[in-house]
């Protein structure tokens, strides 16, 4: 693993955010020679996948695992790196066919994995192996240091998530992305446990302060919802922002106006925002300083 991580970090080190580099690092501590390392961050070890191996060292990598919820029978591709000096051999292209056929052998239905959209060559060779894109999401960063900007207060209808919320707000995730998209999204009846005690202690052992609210719509349903993230320990935000696909540039506003309503007792740290490909909404926040980070596609092959 620590040979895997420095792969990964040579792939991807120019993309990750700061979440990302935060997740890299605990799998850093987990795999040091300390076992108190391991028994607290062990939960995050539960990794299978195929490796190239080259000599003493590792030039290919890919992570494989299940997706969430196990009912729906399907697999996960990430992690797919190949170092540089080892690109044009096909490596990567052996990795992802051995990962479907490991697939198939246990009986999952589907094989899903995210993209850049910019990364032309590995989507070619995705579209080669049978994988369709099925949606496309949209990481943009906030720097730190920029003062939060003045919106105003958000409207009088937002309320905060409770668990009667859960349904409603996969109905809204159902609403803006597809069937296919949110399998490999993972999209959650229960996205979180504010109200669990298990759930609180976690984020006190992390420092993490979270969030969430839901603004009603017609007819018993929401039609928009955010999650807020503050990492103290780290130092940075990150924004969860569901949409409706109906509502207009006002709409838009309304909900960055609430994140930052819910944040700005916390310093200006970076903010990750992760959000549908919508115009209306990036473009808004792109007006109070957020840059695109990424767009990710996400893809799927059935099998």
């Amino acid at each position: 693993m620590p040979a895997i991580l420095d792969l990964v970090e040579i792939g991807f080190g120019d993309e990750l955010d700061p979440q990302g580099w935060k997740m890299l690092n605990q799998m850093r501590r987990i795999y040091q020679p300390n076992p108190l390392a391991r028994a607290i961050y062990g939960t995050l070890a539960d990794t299978d996948g195929f490796v190239c191996p080259s000599g003493s060292a590792l030039v290919g990598n890919l992570s494989l695992r299940h997706a969430y919820p196990r009912s729906t029978h399907g697999r996960l591709i990430g992690n797919v790196v190949v170092h540089p000096d080892h690109r044009g051999q096909g490596i990567g292209r052996a990795l992802v066919e051995h990962a479907i056929q490991a697939a198939r052998e246990e009986q999952a239905t589907w094989v899903g994995l995210e993209v850049r959209a910019d990364n032309e060559i590995a989507s070619r060779l995705y579209d080669q192996l049978g994988f369709r894109v099925v949606g496309a999401t949209v990481h943009m960063l906030r720097p730190k240091g920029l003062t939060w900007p003045n919106l105003g207060a958000p409207t009088q209808g937002w309320r905060r998530f409770t668990s009667p919320d859960s349904n409603r707000w996969k109905e809204l995730a159902a609403r803006i992305h597809g069937h296919d998209q949110q399998l490999v999204l993972e999209t959650r009846r229960e996205p979180f446990s504010l109200s669990s005690f298990e759930g609180w202690l976690d984020r006190v052992l992390a420092r993490q302060v979270e969030d969430a609210r839901v603004y009603p719509g017609q007819s018993n349903e929401i039609d928009l919802a955010v999650h807020t993230m503050a990492d103290r320990k780290h130092r940075f935000h990150v924004w969860d922002i569901l949409m409706s696909p109906d509502l207009e540039a006002k709409g838009a506003r309304e909900v960055i106006a609430q994140c930052i309503a819910m944040v700005r007792r916390f310093p200006p740290w970076p903010v990750v925002a992760i959000v549908a490909d919508q115009h209306l909404l990036v473009e808004q926040l792109r007006a109070v300083g957020f840059e695109i980070h990424r767009t990710l596609e996400q893809m799927i092959l059935w099998l």
